[in-house]
């Protein structure tokens, strides 16, 4: 087996069994203990590489992560563009783009990801620049949710708004001063949802830019969401 960078290894049960139905697998580590039939079936069946070693040594390759018994070296993931997300979405009966607006926690990207599989969403679009890219850490944190979500990286998320809105979506971003409640919105068009910095929130010219400023009403002390959580409830909103 040559040697890899740890940049493509992901690891646990579910993220190693979406990555090998998706194809994207180039080798496994499993530990001697692992006896999931129904994945080392699918390795099987692939005929992939497979090294087995034991449990000290995957914890130190996954530097004590929690993998489960199981590991596995992926291909770099793909980008799509921003037209491809468009041709798709005009496919689809209401369409829903989410748009990440300088998201850098990867376990915050992943679990973004993952809401927008279980919404169906029909893709997501970051930028280029001061934005988490698709890594392992991304999709260990989605669950596999990384195969499935479609994600366009663009150079400029402005003039990506634009063609998005040449396009027919209208753009909704979410902010917590905003004097709009997320529920007061019917959401009956092509929808393309912004989500903020972790700590700054959504830019000031992607605000500008958009046709709907909502907010997430809060009732406790804290009064702030993570991103994931935020995105999970405003997708129920705008699937429902």
């Amino acid at each position: 087996m040559n040697k890899q960078t740890n940049d493509n290894l992901i690891y646990g049960r579910n993220p190693v069994r979406e990555a090998l139905k998706f194809g994207n697998v180039k080798s496994i580590i499993i530990a001697s203990s692992f006896h999931d039939g129904d994945v080392l079936k699918l390795i099987s069946d692939l005929s992939l590489p497979t090294k087995t070693v034991n449990v000290n040594e995957l914890n130190k390759l996954t530097n004590n992560g929690v993998h489960q018994g199981i590991a596995a070296y992926v291909k770099s993931y793909n980008y799509h563009s921003l037209e491809e997300l468009i041709a798709k979405g005009k496919k689809e009966t209401h369409p829903i783009i989410v748009m990440l607006d300088g998201i850098n926690d990867p376990h915050n990207f992943g679990a973004i990801l993952r809401c927008c599989d279980i919404f169906n969403v029909t893709g997501v679009v970051i930028s280029k620049h001061n934005q988490v890219p698709l890594n392992a850490t991304v999709a260990k944190t989605s669950a596999g949710a990384i195969n499935y979500v479609p994600v366009a990286s663009v150079s400029n998320l402005n003039n990506a708004i634009r063609t998005l809105k040449d396009a027919g979506f209208w753009i909704v971003s979410s902010a917590g001063g905003a004097s709009m409640n997320y529920q007061e919105i019917s959401y009956d068009f092509p929808t393309v949802l912004v989500i903020g910095n972790e700590g700054d929130g959504v830019s000031s010219l992607v605000l500008k830019n958009s046709d709907y400023v909502v907010k997430i009403p809060m009732y406790g002390q804290v009064n702030s969401l993570n991103a994931s959580v935020a995105t999970g409830i405003l997708l129920a909103k705008i699937r429902n």
